[in-house]
């Protein structure tokens, strides 16, 4: 055989095997992508239990406050102190006198607060309710006489005083699992968009790791850990031009949802921006559903993506190389630190 037909058939040799190890290889990536969809498939699903986003480098959960169409009704206040100075913090002893018909008992925790005056909606005007304004945590020690216990501040994030009021303490979680709005009760309240209504502390600039507040809660689909990308309507020196559309300003996270209200955090936003802005719901499961259809040949169900989204995402980055073109939201997500909710 001359030279040059040893060297063609080499290559061609060459070709066969390359494309068989492709079969191979392109086998394996369908294969760990059918199990990445799998809710519970293996040693490290069992492992790592259902995966969260881990806020607590972000904000301290458990000072949220939040949004209260209503004024509150306190449980009691701040009697008296055993210090001589206007202000108190962690670690001081105080006095709480309870309103009569509570039933409380030493060990129970409450929740300083103070409520802001009726605010209007930035957007229509109307009246939208109190921001309520976490202030520390008290735990009550033993009773002094009816309705009145001793009590020590465990915890300060904000100067208190004698006189400020108290209802109980509820502990929210900083592992927050992912999940999907309800997208008819979204849909039906025409809440595709929602806004931005207040934030905390009643700051009127807000911008990466605010927390925000939102006039729309579980009765209109919003649920705790709901992803939203911040909307804003880009900047023109031509009012005459016709309008461009709506930008990306960044994302937000839903931390506490109530019947009415919801509180999120701003996880990044690309400049400041103010009451009003628009949030717009993210369809995450779709979104990364998509995502493995480009990169498997299989149509996986939203049902098996919805179980555990974030442990999916790791297995898809996990079994493709190179990595994934992501969304943004989805690649975000992906950088963001993880932990095991309960």
């Amino acid at each position: 055989m001359r030279k040059i037909d040893r060297i063609a058939a080499l290559f061609i040799a060459a070709g066969i095997l390359f494309f068989i190890l492709d079969l191979f290889i392109g086998a394996g990536v369908k294969l760990d992508l059918k199990n990445a969809i799998a809710a519970t498939g293996g040693a490290d699903d069992v492992a790592d239990g259902l995966m969260g986003i881990d806020v607590s480098e972000l904000t301290d959960v458990e000072a949220l406050g939040f949004l209260s169409p209503d004024e509150l009704s306190p449980w009691g206040y701040l009697f008296a102190d055993e210090t001589e100075r206007i202000f108190l913090a962690e670690g001081d002893t105080v006095y709480v006198a309870f309103n009569k018909g509570h039933n409380v008992k030493p060990g129970d925790l409450f929740t300083v607060y103070k409520s802001s005056d009726e605010l209007d909606h930035p957007l229509t005007g109307s009246d939208l309710g109190y921001v309520i304004s976490f202030l520390g945590r008290v735990v009550l020690k033993r009773e002094v006489k009816a309705d009145l216990y001793k009590a020590k501040i465990v915890e300060s994030y904000s100067p208190m005083r004698v006189g400020d009021i108290l209802f109980p303490f509820t502990w929210v979680s900083p592992c927050v699992q992912l999940s999907t709005p309800e997208w008819k009760r979204l849909k039906e309240s025409k809440g595709l968009k929602i806004p931005v209504v207040a934030s905390k502390d009643l700051k009127e600039i807000m911008g990466q790791f605010s927390v925000v507040y939102m006039n729309h809660g579980l009765k209109h689909g919003i649920c705790r850990g709901n992803f939203f990308e911040i909307m804003t309507k880009p900047e023109t020196d031509r009012p005459k031009e016709p309008a461009l559309p709506d930008q990306a300003l960044g994302y937000l996270l839903v931390l506490e949802s109530r019947p009415n209200t919801s509180t999120g955090i701003v996880i990044t936003a690309r400049r400041d921006f103010s009451s009003g802005a628009m949030l717009k719901a993210i369809h995450l499961n779709r979104e990364l559903r998509n995502i493995l259809i480009h990169y498997c040949a299989d149509d996986p169900k939203i049902s098996d993506i919805e179980a555990n989204p974030l442990q999916v995402l790791k297995r898809l980055e996990r079994a493709t190389d190179p990595k994934p073109d992501l969304p943004e939201s989805l690649r975000l997500l992906s950088t963001m630190p993880k932990c095991r909710t309960q």
